[in-house]
């Protein structure tokens, strides 16, 4: 957990994602003002269709135009909704790939490191059990090799700097 928060690709994956998530809630946003705006369109025009002052063809010709723009206030509303559900499947998809990438690195510096150090095995300590304990009871803190991945991972990326 602390080397996936901590390595550089994890950061830069996490802004893409974010970056990615606010095209998608500002084009969202858009459709939702449009649908609003076409809400109120209907409402006028239905109000119209029922103005008494107005003549006998100018109510049914608003009528025609409260229907039309019903029409249009429901395909607006279902578009939105599609958006916002092909882009939750989206995010998921992105979401995933990008920590599969991360995982992927880190894995093979957990395996390099080891190999390097001498270790048979490797234990992930941060996870949890049911209940919330961790699952390795014991371990030596001086064959915690966290840093040194973390170090390792983002050598790179401190050269670069």
């Amino acid at each position: 957990e602390r080397i996936f928060r901590e390595y550089y690709k994890s950061k830069i994956a996490e802004e893409l994602i974010k970056q990615q998530a606010q095209v998608y809630r500002n084009y969202l946003s858009r459709l939702e003002s449009e649908h609003k705006q076409l809400v109120e369109k209907a409402r006028k025009t239905r109000a119209d269709a029922q103005n008494l002052a107005l003549s006998a063809a100018e109510r049914q010709k608003a009528e025609e135009e409260a229907v039309a723009a019903a029409r249009a206030v429901s395909a607006k509303k279902a578009e939105a909704e599609l958006y916002a559900r092909e882009r939750a499947v989206d995010m998921r998809a992105l979401q995933s790939k990008k920590r599969a990438e991360v995982l992927k690195d880190i894995q093979a510096q957990i395996a390099r490191s080891a190999a390097v150090l001498g270790y048979g095995f490797v234990l992930d300590y941060s996870g949890r059990t049911t209940n919330d304990r961790s699952s390795v009871l014991l371990y030596p803190p001086q064959r915690d090799f966290t840093n040194h991945v973390i170090s390792e991972l983002n050598r790179n990326q401190m050269k670069k700097k």
